[in-house]
């Protein structure tokens, strides 16, 4: 058995380790107010929820898993507009991915997206972020193939 692929896994995880421990999460609640939220999870405001977590199958915010996801429940008795949209970058700064789609829910009505891919970089830095009506919900982390760690 050869010693060099294991020498390679284990540096890319150290490396993820490393990564992950050292930078906290950043999740910002920015209004054309300036009003920044203190309670990052589960995200709400009086008419909706906001979810934005690691693993596909998983619900709600999760810092490691399969892929990631993003949710947005309307809870309350008006429409609600918004957008989703996903960066992600390589350690050198080459673009991978980056979309955005805009969303608008009726009452007690909700939308979610994820994304589990596996790619030819092996650490990405990833942006994940959810606009509604006005106010921006962000997560930071790392992918590593498919699986993401949001840290925090």
């Amino acid at each position: 058995m050869e010693k060099r692929p294991l020498i390679g896994v284990s540096l890319c995880v150290v490396v993820f380790l490393v990564l992950g421990s050292s930078v906290p999460v950043i999740a910002r609640t920015q209004s054309s107010l300036a009003k920044t939220m203190p309670s990052i999870s589960p995200s709400s405001a009086a008419n909706y929820e906001v979810y934005i977590g690691a693993g596909i199958i998983r619900q709600y915010e999760q810092k490691f898993g399969l892929g990631w996801h993003m949710t947005v429940m309307n809870t309350g008795d008006t429409n609600i507009t918004g957008s989703t949209s996903s960066k992600e970058i390589t350690l050198f700064g080459k673009i991978v991915d980056n979309w955005s789609q805009p969303f608008s829910l009726g009452p007690g009505i909700g939308t979610s997206i994820g994304s589990a891919v596996l790619d030819f970089h092996p650490i990405t830095l990833i942006t994940l972020t959810v606009v509604v009506e006005n106010i921006s919900y962000s997560k930071y982390g790392y992918g590593i193939g498919p699986f993401v760690l949001l840290p925090g």
